[in-house]
């Protein structure tokens, strides 16, 4: 009731099997050997290429990357100039417009105009400020108070002494 082996079954092409057993391995020929270790070595070829172009492509996102990272920094230190010298120019209006001394212009502080004007205000205001503080009327000998001038009192004082 088995067919023996090598047997055609039916709907299925003749084919003969290996000693293993395995119906996929049969022998090709010497052309069909020839086209199977061309096949594989075109396919370990181009998996080689597809390595390679990978890499290279890696290697060229990589430089992209870091000339986008480059652009960006480039850009990042132009706004900070760009800050740095709108501030500046705000700075030396007020500075103008205020009277502040050229000298003094580098005590001028904050980020916006009102805030460097208010600066500006004070240091306008120590600068007009009285050179030498105000006479404490509280302190020293009040009006009238006084015997006169220093030969007053020294002559006062040799009277007193040698009775005179």
């Amino acid at each position: 009731m088995s067919e023996p082996t090598g047997a055609p079954i039916e709907g299925q092409p003749n084919v003969e099997q290996n000693p293993q057993g395995d119906p996929g391995d049969t022998p090709l020929g010497p052309n069909g050997e020839k086209a199977l270790k061309a096949e594989r070595e075109a396919r370990a070829a181009a998996e080689k290429a597809a390595a390679d172009f990978k890499a290279r492509l890696d290697e060229i996102e990589k430089a992209n990357l870091s000339e986008l990272e480059k652009a960006q920094r480039e850009a990042q230190e132009a706004h900070n100039q760009l800050a740095e010298i709108t501030r500046q120019s705000t700075v030396n209006k007020v500075a103008l417009a205020k009277g502040v001394p050229a000298d003094l212009v580098e005590f001028l502080t904050g980020d916006t105009e009102e805030a460097i004007a208010a600066k500006a205000d004070l240091l306008v205001a120590r600068l007009n400020a009285p050179k030498t503080p105000k006479p404490d009327p509280s302190q020293g000998a009040g009006p009238g108070e006084g015997k006169g001038s220093a030969a007053d009192a020294f002559a006062d004082f040799f009277t007193s002494k040698l009775g005179g």
